[in-house]
């Protein structure tokens, strides 16, 4: 396809200018050459009118042919533009209009006539009639010629002026093309605007009062968005089932393993306990990796309204510890992401910040490429040589409690997902941690669709 990154809209009004810039190109041609014809028929109506007043002042004389009784003295003068030859019995017949420059007479038959583009004496266009007759039983030849160079100049002058109407006929239509096509798409518009608030959550399904020939795809989306909800919910209900199933289990397993009845070997003891905990860990990442891959669509994540819900439950949670929260929104807020891969990001570092925070946390976000999300606080940080540590793709973080670790595994795995970075470092204003996170646009995001 032709210029894929184009909207229809842009699409539909090149292709429907283009047929009207050729629709008026042919029209002009078409009408030019008419009137041309036209005129020229004209002038050949005017020349054979001429041709048979000559053939009838044509008379024979002892001396030989002469034309009597030519009133028009436009032959006579010297250029004048309208010229004759007549050639019979060997002899020929010129107007003095002529003068000394030749008017071509090409061999015809009786009874045929033949037109001729030629030049003149002064090289300015004829048109000329030749025709053969037999007058009183003798052969005629005679060639009747008119100068078409006034009848071309008003010609360009009509053509002139034909152009610009034609050309201010043809911009008011691309006007009201565009116009056309910019209400024909407005349906379109409006669909896409309710594409944009089903991702935002802001309402269930698409509406199906659209035009007919988009009802389909309509109903089909909606189908669509009906299907992969109930599997979603079917998947994320299969999950909540496995982790209670599996909760038993691993709570019996621990309460065997630290009972010395039944295990009274200590490093018995904790070789069990080890790898059990570890199993824990890792059903519990993996029950986070499958919802992420479930990829069914979901609310998008709006930092305005997501972050400072977060920090009001952080803050009832943390109500004894009487810590400062300080968020910085994005100059220009878009709907990013899934809500809930935010908000389990999100609430994974805003956790973890006021988990370690002597008093105060900062967050910030930008969104002027993708989404960029900083938390920072005044705890204890983390030393430099475990910064590696902590950047290090498949750490479980969530086991160390030296430092900051609970949950951020879970948020490099959405990290991940996304196709983000994840970076640790020390936040200078505060002293403490700051975790970066940098997710970049993702296809599909109502911010990327090209507009209609």
């Amino acid at each position: 396809m032709l210029f894929p990154s184009l909207s229809l809209k842009v699409r539909l009004s090149l292709a429907l200018s283009v047929s009207l810039l050729l629709l008026l190109g042919t029209q002009y041609w078409v009408v030019s050459g008419a009137i041309r014809a036209t005129a020229e028929d004209y002038v050949a109506s005017r020349l054979r009118h001429d041709t048979e007043g000559l053939l009838a002042a044509l008379q024979w004389e002892a001396d030989g042919p002469l034309l009597r009784d030519i009133g028009d003295s436009i032959y006579r003068r010297p250029y004048s533009g309208h010229y004759y030859r007549v050639r019979t019995d060997g002899q020929d017949l010129r107007s003095r209009s002529l003068w000394d420059a030749e008017l071509p007479l090409p061999e015809v038959s009786v009874g045929e006539t033949r037109r001729l583009h030629r030049a003149g004496p002064q090289d300015q266009p004829l048109l000329v009639r030749v025709a053969a007759f037999r007058k009183e039983g003798r052969a005629v030849r005679m060639a009747v010629a008119e100068d078409l160079s006034p009848l071309q100049a008003d010609l360009r002058t009509f053509q002139w002026h034909y152009g610009l109407v034609s050309l201010g006929i043809g911009l008011g239509l691309l006007a009201l093309q565009w116009g056309v096509v910019a209400l024909g798409m407005r349906p379109l518009r409006r669909l896409g605007t309710q594409i944009q608030r089903l991702e935002a959550g802001e309402q269930e399904s698409l509406s199906g009062d659209v035009p007919g020939e988009v009802r389909p795809l309509v109903g089909e989306v909606n189908r669509l968005i009906g299907v992969l909800g109930g599997r979603l919910e079917r998947s994320r209900n299969a999950l909540g089932n496995l982790a209670h199933a599996l909760k038993t289990p691993l709570t019996q397993l621990f309460q065997a393993a630290e009972d010395p009845g039944t295990v009274p070997d200590p490093e018995r003891r904790q070789r069990i306990l080890e790898p059990a905990e570890n199993i824990r860990g890792r059903i519990e990442r993996e029950l986070k990796r499958a919802r992420l891959a479930a990829g069914a669509p979901g609310q998008r994540f709006l930092p305005d309204r997501e972050i400072p819900a977060l920090i009001r439950v952080l803050k009832r949670t943390h109500a004894d510890r009487d810590l400062d929260f300080t968020y910085a929104g994005p100059a220009d807020e878009r709907p990013f992401g899934d809500r809930e891969d935010l908000l389990e990001l999100t609430g994974n570092l805003l956790d973890n910040a006021a988990k370690w925070a002597r008093s105060r946390v900062r967050v910030g976000v930008d969104q002027a490429a993708g989404l960029a999300l900083t938390v920072e606080d005044d705890g204890p940080g983390v030393p430099a040589e475990r910064a590696g540590e902590l950047t290090r793709r498949g750490a479980r973080l969530d086991e160390e409690r030296e430092g900051h670790g609970l949950g951020l595994a879970i948020v490099r795995d959405i990290v991940d997902a996304y196709g983000g970075d994840l970076h640790f470092g020390s936040s200078e204003p505060l002293g403490g941690l700051a975790v970066t996170v940098s997710l970049p646009q993702q296809e599909g995001d109502p911010n990327r669709v090209a507009s209609l």
